[in-house]
Formats: C-alpha cells, sequence, structure tokens
C-alpha cells in the first residue's frame, strides 16, 4: 500500500463503549476500539500504560494495537493517547492545545 493512500486512509479512533474522557478516578486497563465512521465494528483494543500525573483528573494514558483488516497483522500505533471529548487523542498534540 503507497504512503500516499495510507494518509488518506488516515482513522478516528474512538472508545467501542460510550466514554466521554478517562480518568485516574474513572478509567480501564483494556478498551475496546472502533472508528467515528464505523462505531459498531472493533478495529482493536487500547490499553492503559499510565496516567499524566496523580491528581483523581489525570488523564489516563493508552497505546492503542489496530487490526488493519482480514488477514493483516496488529499494529501499535506511534505515540500515546488519550480519551477526551469522546475520542482518542495524541497526547502530545493535545497537550500543545491546551497550553
Amino acid at each position: 500500500m503507497s504512503e500516499h493512500r495510507l494518509l488518506r486512509r488516515q482513522r478516528i479512533y474512538i472508545p467501542a463503549v460510550s466514554i466521554n474522557r478517562a480518568t485516574l478516578k474513572h478509567s480501564w486497563i483494556r478498551v475496546l476500539v472502533a472508528t467515528l465512521d464505523e462505531p459498531e465494528q472493533i478495529c482493536g483494543v487500547a490499553r492503559r500504560i499510565g496516567y499524566t500525573g496523580k491528581q483523581e483528573d489525570a488523564l489516563a494514558l493508552y497505546r492503542l494495537k489496530i487490526k488493519q483488516g482480514h488477514g493483516h497483522p496488529t499494529v501499535t500505533l506511534p505515540g500515546i493517547y488519550i480519551i477526551d471529548d469522546g475520542l482518542f487523542q495524541d497526547y502530545e498534540e493535545w497537550k500543545q492545545k491546551q497550553g
């Protein structure tokens, strides 16, 4: 698959269950992942790897492992993600927007 085609297929990932924000007080160690355009189709799993701090409202940090399709291996997406506004968002990009 060409790099150009991969860039066009950039997907927005969401938790497969309704989660608006994952924090130290309210988070899950493992969350099933879907895409915004196909919310009923599970395409991977997010695993919690830590938190952004020690406060109750500190965000949970996740690594996303996504199945690219039938017969294709699962890949771990680069970067670390948080769940905010019901979406998986790249933590570094989210942090830059906050500050």
